[in-house]
C-alpha cells in the first residue's frame, strides 16, 4: 500500500470510549496488519474548564485513569481481532480534532468512528470526522456500518476531474490488497428529465450513456494497467452521484471518494458528494486527499465537463490503454 511522501507507515486511530470508536479500532487493527504497519491508538484526554479548581489533582487523575482504561481496553481488542499487530498508544490533553490532525501530518492513514461520545444521536457523522475530512494531511477512513463486510468489493466514484485519477488509483490499490473486485460508479444528470421529450429534439439518452461509458472505460483501463489482477465492473447511471454511490456500496468492504468534487472551487474543502457519502454510507469510507494531483499539475487528457486539458494519470507514468483490457460491465 502506498504511503504519502514524507509520512511513516503507521495507522492512527482515534479513540474516545464510544462504541463507534471501538469499531474503528477493530477495523484499523485489521488494516494495520494488512499494511504491515503498527497501530497507534490516540486519545485526546478531556481538559478541565479554565475556572475549575483542582487543587489536589484528583479530577485530573480521574480523567487520566479513565483515558488509560479506554486505551488499554482498545489495545486488547486490537490484539484480539488482529493477533500480532504492533500496538502503540498516545494520550494527550487536547481536543480530538487538533490532535488527530497533527497525527495525520506523519501517518499513512487516520481512522475514526462515524460518531463520538459527544454527538447527538440524530447526527449521522461526528464533528471530529467532519473536521478531519477537511483538514487531515493523509487519507482518512470514517468507519461506518455496524457489520463490516471484509470480502465485499471496493466501490469508487468516477468523474471527469483531474483529482479523480489519484482516487481511482488508490481504489485499485485497496481492491488489490483485499483480494476483491472494484466497482466503478459514474452518475450523471441527463439534460432533460423526460427521455421522449429529449429524443423529440434530437437528444438520445442511450447515445449519451454510451459516450460516458467509453470515457469511464478509458479512465479505468489507464489505471487497470497498474493493477492487472483486479476485476472491474462499471456502472453508468442517472441521478445524484452520492445517492448512487451509497446504493452501490451496500455490501461493500470500502467506499473510496475524493475530498473535492469535479466542479468545486479551490476554497471548498470538501465536495458535496463526499459530504453526503460521509453522512449516509453503509460501509467504511476512505477519503483521498488531492495533494498529489495538485503537485503534479495539469498535463494531457481532458476534463469531461469543461473540455480543458487535464492530467492523464498523475500518480505515475501510465502507458496508453491497450486494446482488449477486460472490464466487466453491468
Amino acid at each position: 500500500m502506498s504511503v504519502p511522501i514524507g509520512h511513516e507507515n503507521v495507522v492512527v486511530v482515534g479513540l474516545d470510549g464510544s462504541d463507534s470508536a471501538e469499531r474503528a479500532v477493530r477495523w484499523a487493527a485489521v488494516e494495520a496488519v494488512r499494511r504491515g504497519a503498527p497501530l497507534r491508538i490516540v486519545h485526546a484526554e478531556l481538559a478541565l474548564p479554565a475556572d475549575a479548581l483542582d487543587m489536589t489533582g484528583m479530577a485530573r487523575a480521574a480523567l487520566h485513569e479513565e483515558a488509560m482504561s479506554w486505551v488499554q481496553k482498545a489495545a486488547a481488542e486490537a490484539q484480539e481481532v488482529a493477533p500480532g499487530v504492533d500496538v502503540q498508544v498516545h494520550v494527550e490533553v487536547n481536543t480530538a480534532a487538533w490532535l488527530l490532525e497533527q497525527e495525520s501530518a506523519t501517518a499513512a492513514l487516520v481512522v475514526v468512528g462515524s460518531r463520538g461520545l459527544g454527538g447527538f444521536t440524530g447526527l449521522m457523522v461526528g464533528s471530529v470526522a467532519v473536521a478531519l475530512s477537511c483538514h487531515a494531511k493523509c487519507p482518512l477512513v470514517v468507519v461506518r456500518g455496524a457489520d463490516p463486510v471484509p470480502d465485499g468489493p471496493v466501490v469508487v466514484g468516477i468523474n471527469g476531474s483531474p483529482q479523480n485519477w489519484h482516487v481511482l488509483d488508490r481504489a485499485f490499490e485497496e481492491a488489490e490488497a483485499r483480494g476483491t473486485w472494484l466497482v466503478g460508479v459514474h452518475a450523471w444528470h441527463p439534460p432533460m428529465r423526460n427521455a421522449r421529450i429529449a429524443e423529440s429534439i434530437g437528444i438520445v439518452w442511450t447515445e449519451l450513456d454510451n459516450v460516458r461509458q467509453a470515457l469511464v472505460r478509458q479512465r479505468l483501463e489507464a489505471c487497470a494497467d497498474r493493477h492487472p489482477g483486479v476485476r472491474v465492473e462499471t456502472h453508468v447511471v442517472h441521478g445524484s452521484p452520492a445517492q448512487r454511490l451509497v446504493e452501490h456500496a451496500q455490501g461493500a468492504s470500502l467506499l473510496v471518494v475524493g475530498s473535492r468534487g469535479a466542479g468545486g472551487l479551490r476554497g471548498t474543502l470538501l465536495g458535496s458528494t463526499s459530504q453526503a457519502v460521509l453522512r449516509q454510507a453503509p460501509c467504511p469510507v476512505l477519503l483521498v486527499r488531492p495533494a498529489l494531483d495538485e503537485q503534479m499539475g495539469a498535463v494531457g487528457g481532458a476534463d469531461w465537463e469543461t473540455g480543458r486539458r487535464r492530467s492523464r494519470c498523475p500518480v505515475s507514468a501510465v502507458p496508453s490503454p491497450q486494446p482488449g483490457v477486460g472490464l466487466d460491465q453491468r
